[in-house]
């Protein structure tokens, strides 16, 4: 079986490895492409040692640039060569509509309540998605339950169930005690306006009063900015390992989903101040657990943080997600006859 994975972002590097992962056998091949997006690319090279072709890049805020970026990467990659018999994507338009034209079997993962299914939806044969998302709301959106599984837990669990931290990563840090910090991605697709101001600023500056040291990983230029002038930050110069930096750290405070939920499923506290309109159905089923804080008041992601302390990470539970999607995963695959 030869299968072809399309990543489009950074969180998608380690997750979408590990669902290949479940698939190694001597008689199956792989194929990559990648869109060049937040050091998508660099992580990727990083952790794969077979080739990969970029295809791509990100097109800005703008929803009409989107859109036609949206379109001329599907041309691109629909007029490359790639042998495959399927293709496997976190919901990429690209992958599934070439897909579907090529007459191609093609799988999608998602945790994205909020994302627009619906562009993807009828033409993809199957998709996983968490049970913490409300199988109506995805059956409106196009994905109706013969070709829709939902499992247990979060698509974190399926690379943290095999997960080994650096035992260096700390000796390339300046401190041995940090926090991480990430951004608000101010520019992705679910925040529409500029009205959204990030508070990353804010909370530099509250750790730096409070003589906290800094892992800061900024997505941009002018997040990097943020941090012109705040003592005990360090930037690295490199893409790095972000699980790493999560065990290793005393929480995590984060604008991105994925890193707030990998901190959370790792036993590290995490504080979400998510920047779009409304909170994933994944995240709210963590904060409703307590794996999970989530404020846009940065005095009280602060004040959280203080109360906050390290638990031990429940590595069966994502074995046993992982267990789960591996065996529903190989019986789609068997019905597909491939």
């Amino acid at each position: 079986m030869k299968v072809w994975f399309d990543i489009m972002n950074t969180p998608q590097v380690h997750f979408l490895l590990s669902v290949r992962d479940l698939l190694i056998k001597e008689e199956n091949s792989f194929t990559y492409t990648a869109r060049e997006f937040s050091e998508t690319a660099q992580l990727l090279a990083q952790k794969l040692d077979d080739p990969f072709k970029v295809i791509g890049s990100h097109h800005g805020k703008s929803y009409f640039n989107k859109v036609s970026g949206t379109l001329q990467r599907f041309w691109k990659v629909h007029s490359i060569p790639l042998a495959y018999d399927l293709s496997i994507s976190c919901g990429s338009e690209n992958a599934i509509w070439s897909s579907f034209l090529k007459r191609k079997k093609s799988i999608a993962f998602g945790d994205n309540d909020t994302a627009r299914q619906w562009t993807y939806a009828r033409f993809c044969d199957f998709s996983f998605f968490p049970d913490a998302i409300d199988k109506g709301l995805l059956n409106k959106q196009g994905l109706k339950d013969r070709k829709l599984y939902r499992y247990h837990g979060y698509k974190e669990d399926l690379y943290l169930s095999n997960f080994k931290p650096d035992p260096d990563f700390v000796s390339s840090l300046p401190f041995t005690n940090y926090v991480v910090l990430r951004p608000e991605n101010i520019m992705a697709n679910y925040i529409r306006n500029d009205s959204v101001k990030s508070i990353t600023p804010q909370l530099l500056k509250a750790l730096e009063y409070q003589g906290i040291n800094v892992l800061y990983l900024p997505r941009y230029d002018f997040d990097r900015a943020y941090a012109d002038g705040i003592k005990n930050v360090f930037i690295p110069d490199n893409p790095i390992n972000g699980l790493d930096a999560c065990y290793y750290s005393d929480a995590v405070l984060t604008g991105a989903g994925t890193f707030a939920r990998e901190a959370a499923c790792l036993g590290i506290p995490s504080f979400s101040f998510f920047a779009g309109k409304s909170l994933l159905a994944v995240d709210q089923k963590m904060i409703s657990d307590g794996w999970m804080f989530f404020s846009r008041d940065p005095k009280a992601l602060i004040q959280q943080f203080i109360k906050s302390s390290k638990k031990e990470p429940d590595i069966k539970r994502c074995q046993s997600v992982r267990s789960e999607v591996k065996q529903k995963l190989d019986e789609v695959i068997l019905g597909f006859n491939l």
